[in-house]
């Protein structure tokens, strides 16, 4: 038994030498992950960026364990900044707008049907919707109140939580952003490897699907390439993450298209997923692997029109 490394919670069970040097924590806020002995000792006297970002950790440790699997820490996760970005900072919404939009949409979840209310206790539940404490919740919880989204009942240990009429419309819409877009950002390596995948596999799907895919070095612009990217991906009507060379710049695309509720359909060359071994951290997502560009291609085409459907 001992402290959450994440969110400080007392008596949580400890598994020692889970994987040689690392221990496994069962959290009933953070869930169940895996962190190292020498990471551990980081969180003694946490410092920087990670400091100010523990609930992100906690937020993001839920997610995998949500998932079936369990975030492994360590410390080049926790002392490099962009490998922190990429695989926590990246999947987390940050700004009030896109905290509020994920209570709304966790009071649907958690709601049997319309007018059913959801019982909420933000002391436990704040990491599943990215804030950094239980105060941050109900605040924003009461403010969607008053914006008609929900009705909320502050009692002594728990919220009551119902969504209202108009809160359900507003959910239906936050899981089909950009419905009238007819592009696609492509995320993946611009390397010399992966270009006749992207010619003769994914630009093809243009005439398969009718959804224009746009892949950010293909188009000319004179603005800050990050600032374009942002403008691109908040376009389009879903993203396509292909992980062959696991790039940093691809997970944050990703992610941040995910924080804004587009689909993301993630891809990877086979020998590319037989090399990592499935290390990266998107693998609690179903990846489409393809050895040609032709079977991309096809696959692509199934998954999208599947999924997405085609442009209206």
């Amino acid at each position: 038994m001992g402290k959450c490394a994440l969110c400080g919670l007392d008596k949580v069970p400890y598994e020692g030498q889970f994987d040689r040097d690392a221990y496994r924590i069962q959290c009933p806020r953070c869930g169940d992950y895996v962190v190292s002995e020498e990471a551990l000792r980081h969180f003694e006297a946490p410092q920087g960026f990670v400091k100010d970002h523990l609930h992100l950790l906690s937020a993001v440790a839920r997610q995998y364990w949500e998932h079936g699997e369990r975030l492994y820490i360590n410390t080049e996760l926790l002392n490099d900044r962009s490998e922190f970005e990429a695989r926590i900072l990246s999947l987390c919404p940050r700004s009030v707008q896109a905290k509020m939009d994920a209570i709304l949409r966790y009071a649907v979840v958690n709601s049997k049907c319309p007018g059913h209310p959801a019982r909420v206790v933000a002391d436990n539940e704040y990491v599943r919707v990215y804030c950094k404490n239980g105060l941050e919740m109900g605040f924003l919880m009461k403010a969607l109140g008053e914006r008609k989204l929900l009705d909320v009942d502050d009692l002594s240990d728990h919220f009551n939580v119902t969504v209202t009429a108009e809160g359900w419309t507003k959910a239906e819409a936050l899981d089909k952003p950009n419905s009238e877009s007819k592009q696609a950002f492509v995320a993946m390596w611009f390397d010399k490897q992966l270009a006749s995948a992207f010619r003769d596999g994914i630009l093809t799907l243009e005439a398969d699907t009718g959804f224009k895919m746009l892949r950010i070095d293909e188009k000319p612009f004179n603005d800050k390439i990050c600032d374009h990217i942002i403008a691109e991906i908040r376009r389009s009507r879903f993203v396509i993450a292909d992980v062959t060379g696991h790039r940093h710049a691809v997970y944050f695309e990703a992610g941040y298209a995910m924080g804004l509720g587009l689909p993301v359909i993630w891809t990877c060359r086979k020998n590319a997923m037989e090399e990592t071994g499935r290390k990266f951290d998107t693998r609690q997502y179903n990846h489409i692997t393809w050895e040609t560009p032709e079977e991309l291609r096809e696959k692509l085409k199934n998954r999208i029109l599947a999924t997405i459907g085609s442009p209206r």
